[in-house]
């Protein structure tokens, strides 16, 4: 069976898949990625080919830098491609049998239906629909027990649907907000405009929902977190949880030093840290920490090239623009971080306890998780300091409960098997495809 990946094209979004792609290539399946040429390098270092979509529309590194006049350009070129038969030919050249879709991608989606492509979604991260029990994941809300917990997470989700009506719908009407290849997940017009397009009737609450950050296919899914991680409450019955979806076998470069004899204390903001406002912020603690703290190793990995230069390695402290974390997870102590689902999937596999500072998307409600399941602690960044970073982490490298939680959680991914069923899942659904029982798919 020939299986085509098609994920988000950040880095984060790519890297929980590889696992499940080695396992569905170690089955006899010829696996292969479609996506944003920036990510192609990712891929092909994993050992998979790729499909470069749209790579003529951008800008070469070093070129004028953007305007909106040239970013409303872009992106209007960009949704041209996708309905004028460019996408399509891209999903016809590898001939799949199946697609797995990242649900953010909902437009390589809509196209592949279109094309008779029997669709799986996959989803990286927790974003839900309103659900009575869960707050939304974009909000750092702790569930409690009875009627006033109700009311709050109630409450929740329509300022959740308020807020996204002004800050994402209103607004890229009217000042062209989030009008972007990397950011149009976020936009039900232009999900509605595609689907015509596409000559698929989407309705509301039957083959799509709205979730917490934009339009959401309903079909059948896969969520690359276990289920013992989620809050307790409804799930869609369309989803599946693969929880085991870290790769151990990650192709990963040496470490840039010797780990030997050194208490590591691991901190990043991840691949994207560029759109995290508080990212100076954190980055200037973890420094001031470190001069705090001579005894542990920091190692900063800053992912934005116009703030690494403003913070230098020290004695103590190692400045990075990459790390491979995988690999030093297995030396860290602890590692403080803005709360990816990587990150922390990452951290529990290798059983290292974290402090997590959630910096936007889902992060506060992953943090919320953590801490749920005692995996870690938490601070607001928007007002650490290296003098509070330093005994959190000591608190946090100390702490037997968390040891306990990370293992527990450990054993839970083990029980779930979703590896196994992930497979079978898509086995199946290639076998005799039915998307989601809906009837409005073509």
């Amino acid at each position: 069976m020939k299986i085509l990946f098609s994920m988000h094209g950040e880095a984060g979004h790519h890297l929980g898949t590889f696992r499940l792609a080695r396992q569905l290539a170690s089955r006899g399946h010829h696996v292969a990625y479609l996506g944003l040429p920036r990510v192609r390098q990712l891929v092909e270092d994993q050992g998979f080919p790729f499909i470069a979509f749209a790579g003529h529309l951008f800008a070469a590194p070093g070129e004028a830098p953007e305007t909106p006049a040239t970013a409303e350009a872009l992106f209007r070129r960009y949704t041209t491609a996708i309905v004028d038969g460019s996408l399509d030919a891209c999903l016809l050249s590898d001939r799949p049998d199946l697609l797995l879709c990242d649900s953010f991608l909902w437009y390589v989606a809509l196209r592949a239906l279109r094309l008779g492509i029997p669709t799986l979604q996959i989803s990286t991260s927790l974003f839900l629909f309103d659900n009575p029990l869960i707050p939304p994941a974009v909000t750092s809300l702790r569930p409690g027990r009875g009627a006033l917990s109700a009311l709050r997470i109630s409450l929740a989700w329509k300022l959740m649907h308020l807020r996204y009506l002004v800050t994402k719908r209103l607004a890229s009407r009217l000042v062209g907000a989030y009008r972007a290849p990397l950011r149009m997940h976020h936009l039900t017009d232009t999900f509605l405009a595609v689907a015509r397009q596409s000559g698929i009737r989407c309705r509301r609450n039957v083959n799509y929902r709205q979730d917490e950050i934009g339009p959401h296919l309903i079909l059948p899914e896969l969520v690359l977190c276990p289920a013992a991680f989620q809050l307790p409450g409804a799930r869609p019955p369309e989803r599946r949880h693969c929880g085991d979806f870290i790769d151990l076998q990650r192709q990963e470069p040496p470490l840039p030093f010797d780990p030997s004899g050194r208490t590591i204390i691991l901190c990043s903001l991840g691949t994207s840290s560029a759109a995290y406002r508080q990212a100076r912020r954190f980055f200037a603690a973890v420094a001031e920490a470190s001069a705090m703290a001579p005894e542990w190793f920091f190692v900063l990995h800053i992912s934005d090239p116009a703030l690494i230069g403003a913070f230098a390695s020290a004695a103590n402290l190692l400045v990075v623009s990459w790390i491979p974390q995988l690999t030093l997870l297995r030396h860290t102590a602890v590692m403080v971080h803005h709360g990816g689902l990587n990150s922390i999937m990452e951290c529990v596999q290798r059983e290292v306890p974290m402090v997590i500072l959630p910096c936007a998307r889902d992060q506060p409600g992953n943090a919320v998780r953590a801490a749920h399941h005692q995996l870690a602690l938490t601070a607001d960044v928007r007002t650490i300091t290296g003098a509070r970073l330093r005994p959190l982490i000591g608190k946090a490298m100390g702490e037997a409960a968390l040891k306990r939680g990370l293992r527990r959680m450990k054993d839970q991914i083990e029980h779930e098997r979703g590896l196994e069923q992930a497979v079978a899942l898509i086995e199946d659904v290639s076998a005799g495809f039915v998307a989601g029982g809906i009837s409005d798919w073509p």
